[in-house]
């Protein structure tokens, strides 16, 4: 199993993961970080033009909730999990 699809399986049984898990896993996927204003980042995929917007998690560096299932529907929708 490759690393890519490693972080994939991780993420689709997960309820808390790495926000550094997450910027590896989209970097790896194509996706392109662009920090924006405060703890926005935006992850763009030159090939596909798709674009999703999250928080960089702060204090603590956990991915949960309801970020975590927007990362989750992102991925279904674009066909990667």
């Amino acid at each position: 199993m490759t690393r890519k699809e490693t972080l994939l399986h991780s993420l689709r049984v997960a309820k808390t993961i790495k926000w550094s898990k997450i910027e590896t896993l989209f970097k790896q996927l194509g996706y392109v970080q662009q920090e924006m204003k405060g703890s926005r980042i935006r992850f763009y995929h030159p090939d596909t033009r798709v674009i999703i917007r999250l928080h960089c998690p702060h204090p603590e560096n956990e991915v949960k909730g309801g970020a975590l299932n927007a990362i989750k529907r992102h991925l279904m929708a674009e066909g990667y999990l």
